[in-house]
């Protein structure tokens, strides 16, 4: 306990509680319940077809935007041309997706990548087709990805 000097009034010192065991464990308990805390996760919504249903199987398109998604890091394909790194590759997609619109008519997107392609890679691509408004996306699933660009 902390002690004042002498009181005036009765001779006798005043005793005030000591606080910090208490500030301890409230600031323990405040930061363990802003970690265990529940924050909503930010997911991408991605609708899968029914197995064997009409929409499981490839549509005819015309002229569609092939890409290939490789396993190797930052490698990506557009119309079997390659490219080493998102932001060249993402340029070209553009600009293509621009040029098909400007026809009048809607980019159909074709993907297809190795199996161990990472989650960060198609999660980019995922969400990149998505702030652009491409819809009509088909996903081909080969055991490499040389099968497509050939």
């Amino acid at each position: 306990m902390i002690k004042v000097g002498p009181s005036t009034h009765s001779g006798s010192s005043m005793v005030f509680p000591d606080m910090t065991a208490l500030l301890d464990v409230i600031f323990i308990l405040l930061v363990f319940l802003l970690l265990t805390a529940n924050v909503a996760p930010r997911a991408l919504e991605v609708s899968l077809p029914e197995e064997g249903s009409e929409s499981s199987k490839l549509l005819d398109v015309e002229d569609p935007i092939t890409i290939t998604l490789f396993d190797d890091g930052d490698h990506w394909a557009l119309d079997k041309e390659e490219y080493r790194n998102w932001i060249t590759f993402e340029t070209a997609l553009a600009d293509k997706v621009a040029t098909i619109k400007k026809s009048g008519n809607e980019p159909q997107v074709v993907l297809a990548g190795d199996k161990d392609v990472s989650l960060e890679q198609l999660l980019k691509l995922f969400s990149w087709l998505q702030r652009h408004d491409l819809k009509a996306t088909q996903v081909l699933m080969h055991a490499d990805a040389t099968a497509v660009t050939e």
